[in-house]
């Protein structure tokens, strides 16, 4: 199994799911920039649906990602202790003897 990385990759990973997991807000934005063209509402209720839908995401990812690399642990190799398994010598791997 690979080790925990220290890359921003798992950070963009999990803001993009967020913002896919927060679209709701999205749709709210498109909505009150619908209202904006119909009915001629001020703009900043746009930006403020769309503010809270980045922030919203972003928060989101940032405790995900906070708590996975804090309280996750190192990562610890375990032996197979289980019986009924098949070692890696009976695949032609690991130790030969």
């Amino acid at each position: 199994m690979k080790e925990k990385g220290t890359g921003f990759g798992g950070f963009l990973a999990c803001f993009f799911v967020s913002l896919l997991y927060h679209f709701g807000w999205a749709l709210a934005t498109v909505a009150l920039l619908i209202v904006h063209f119909v009915k001629g509402y001020p703009l900043w209720f746009v930006f403020v649906g769309l503010g809270i839908w980045v922030i919203s995401a972003l928060v989101s990812a940032l405790i995900i990602t906070f708590g996975n690399k804090n309280f996750a642990g190192p990562y610890v190799k375990q032996d197979n202790i289980n019986p009924y398994s098949k070692s890696n010598s009976d695949f032609g791997m690991g130790e030969k003897k």
